[in-house]
């Protein structure tokens, strides 16, 4: 998170990421690796460690050749491990 707050800092000029709205935050962040930052040198790192070791390539869905996509509503973001203390969605509605 202090790597995604520093380049868009820098790139985008916003000094505070936690006053973005959802969407906007996102939009921004998805494009940090486009530019000469840490998250595109993590993300090069990230690239060349995948294609040393073709067994931890992304997840498919069998027979389709298509990458599993999180569709990014709440349940979805909920059970997916890799997301695990990314999100918060506050209390529980009740």
């Amino acid at each position: 998170m202090d790597d995604i707050e520093s380049d868009l800092s820098v790139f985008h000029r916003i000094d505070d990421p936690t006053a973005l709205d959802g969407p906007r935050y996102f939009r921004l962040v998805w494009r940090l690796a486009a530019y000469q930052g840490v998250m595109q040198a993590r993300t090069l790192a990230a690239r060349d460690e995948q294609q040393q070791s073709p067994a931890a390539g992304p997840r498919h869905e069998a027979g389709t050749g298509r990458r599993d996509i999180n569709p990014g509503i709440r349940a979805t973001l909920q059970a997916e491990p890799a997301f695990a203390g990314v999100f918060s969605f506050g209390a529980p509605d009740g």
